[in-house]
């Protein structure tokens, strides 16, 4: 598995892997929106012969401060380490971009999630009532890179 900046001809893949794992609704057109804000927070995931299996996409907030917007990997390839190999990559764009505060919001119920991004530093820092479209809750979660001396 490689792990690529996100291209113009990923979009109708990418769009169907993200139907098919996500409950929030998103239009086609966020995956050349995001891009064109932050070019290198735009992930895709491909297997060996270079089909996209996962995606992450992440907004650049300000000089220190990234959102991951959009993360989903395709269910056939779940639990064997895509979701950690697009993250771990995300965390190195950030450090070379001078970012250090990574956040996300996950559903509350969505505990596989939680769990996941737990696993990889991220703290769980609020709740957001009635934060998506169909007034489900989230949790936001945070990463802040520290500084080993």
């Amino acid at each position: 598995m490689i792990v690529r900046e996100y291209d113009l001809q990923d979009t109708d893949r990418l769009y169907e892997i993200l139907c098919s794992s996500l409950d929030q609704s998103f239009g086609r057109e966020m995956f050349s929106y995001f891009h064109l804000q932050w070019p290198a927070g735009q992930l895709v995931a491909c297997d060996f012969s270079g089909r996209p299996i996962g995606f992450l996409s992440a907004s650049k907030i300000d000089m220190s401060h990234a959102r991951i917007m959009m993360f989903a990997v395709d269910r056939d390839h779940r639990s064997f380490g895509v979701g950690s190999k697009l993250l771990m990559h995300l965390k190195r764009v950030a450090m070379m971009n001078g970012i250090k505060h990574i956040s996300l919001e996950v559903r509350p119920t969505n505990m596989r999630a939680i769990n996941f991004y737990q696993r990889h530093g991220f703290t769980a820092t609020e709740v957001l009532r009635t934060y998506y479209t169909d007034g489900g809750d989230a949790v936001r979660m945070d990463h802040i890179a520290q500084l080993n001396i």
